[in-house]
C-alpha cells in the first residue's frame, strides 16, 4: 500500500488535500507554513506516484483515510 510509505505528517496534509482544502487552509489547519505544506505534497505526489491532487484524493479515499 501506497499510503503506508507516508509519513504521519505527510498523511495528515495527504487527508486535508483529499477533502479540498487549499494549501493555505491545509496550512492553517495543521499549523504550518504554507511553504512546508507544498514541500510535504511534493513529497506525498513522489511516494504515491501521483501527478495531480485528485490521485492524492483517489488513494487516501481508496485507504479508507477520507
Amino acid at each position: 500500500d501506497r499510503v503506508a510509505g507516508l509519513t504521519e505528517r505527510e498523511r495528515d496534509v495527504a487527508v486535508e488535500l483529499a477533502r479540498g482544502a487549499s494549501n493555505a487552509e491545509i496550512a492553517k489547519n495543521l499549523y504550518m507554513s504554507v511553504a512546508t505544506v507544498k514541500a510535504h505534497i511534493s513529497h506525498i505526489f513522489t511516494k504515491l506516484d501521483a501527478s495531480n491532487r485528485v490521485q492524492v484524493a483517489i488513494c487516501m479515499h481508496d485507504a479508507g483515510l477520507v
